[in-house]
């Protein structure tokens, strides 16, 4: 069967998101592979998704020139693929599918890409003369293309984004850092305290020596981003785990993966956390769940309570009581679904 190819978006969140429409491609095309196109910082957790065979890899910022658009184009030429859906909308990524001279590309010409976009989704002009706000999520936009623009009907509930690391590599992995499988083990990931959407300091370091009291590992995860506030957590409790340096995004997943409970804010390795199954609390400005957060339905979401007045943007109005009564759930409650 002839393969489709799926051009997904660059960020690690916005890929993960993407997860939702390839198996909505996946149940309309049973036997079909599914490649994608993506970034390289998101390529490699492709091979963690079910349903997608490959990734092909374009820099996240393209060159000016044709130059890089034509080599892959003359790559995917030999793919014998008859159909690419366009889940970003950006005119850079629908030339590569019309110059490799794939017959179906299917997307929202909200660049005006008539022609190089070739079929549009029902309602494709009611949505691109849509002013204000986005009125629906990334997650739902996604979505909508890989469904031609029909509305779901019915009960039907649109699929989760979906990880799994093999057994074989989280069992690697634990071998490589000498990890207990037996010890519970806490997964942090703060993004920068400086921004509104983390929480504060303090906070993270109370919940990390609460859980390291109780016999707990604290592992902290992310990038280089979030590495100024891992020295600041291990200043205040040395024990914790800095993975912050993590040259493998694979071996992030593996850390998050491993982990009994993971408790993060809004960003890319939240969304991450969530695809891969695990336990998870995630901390919110107020109102910024619906419209940014994972839509996994066993995620647990913090934001300050209803009374914080809306120029508050931060997340200070989420007590410490609250978090560990939240992990505290999300491991009685939530089951340990990785690897099913």
């Amino acid at each position: 069967m002839r393969p489709i190819l799926v051009f997904c978006l660059p960020a690690i969140g916005d890929f993960i998101r993407c997860h939702s429409a390839i198996q909505i491609i996946a149940a309309r095309f049973p036997g079909h592979p599914i490649d994608v196109v993506t970034s390289p910082i998101a390529a490699p957790l492709a091979r963690l998704m079910p349903h997608v065979r490959k990734a092909w890899i374009v820099e996240r910022h393209w060159s000016p020139g044709l130059r890089e658009r034509a080599r892959l184009a003359r790559e995917l030429r030999h793919e014998n693929y008859q159909t690419a859906y366009l889940l970003t909308s950006s005119t850079k990524a629908a030339l590569v599918p019309w110059l490799a001279g794939i017959p179906e590309r299917i997307g929202y010409p909200r660049e005006l890409q008539f022609g190089i976009v070739n079929r549009l989704p029902a309602g494709w002009l009611r949505a691109m003369v849509a002013f204000g706000p986005r009125k629906t999520r990334l997650f739902e936009q996604v979505c909508a293309v890989a469904m031609l623009g029909e509305q779901p009907g019915g009960d039907m509930q649109l699929p989760q984004p979906r990880m799994v690391v093999p057994p074989e590599d989280l069992s690697a992995w634990r071998v490589r850092h000498g990890i207990d499988a037996a010890r519970p083990a806490l997964a942090l990931y703060t993004s920068e305290f400086s921004n509104f959407r983390s929480w504060p300091a303090e906070r993270f370091i109370s919940i990390a020596k609460d859980h390291a009291r109780r016999g707990w590992s604290v592992w902290i995860v992310g990038g280089p981003r979030e590495r100024e506030a891992a020295a600041r957590i291990r200043a205040a409790l040395p024990e914790a785990v800095d993975f912050t340096s993590t040259p493998d995004i694979a071996d992030a997943m593996c850390q998050i993966a491993a982990s009994t409970v993971f408790l993060g804010v809004d960003g890319g390795i939240c969304h991450a956390a969530a695809a891969l199954r695990g336990p998870c609390v995630l901390i919110f400005g107020s109102n910024r769940s619906y419209e940014t957060a994972p839509v996994n339905d066993h995620v647990r979401f913090l934001e300050p309570p209803v009374s914080t007045p809306s120029w508050v943007r931060d997340t200070r109005g989420v007590s410490e009581e609250r978090v560990l009564a939240a992990l505290a759930d999300a491991v009685a409650h939530t089951p340990r679904l990785q690897g099913a």
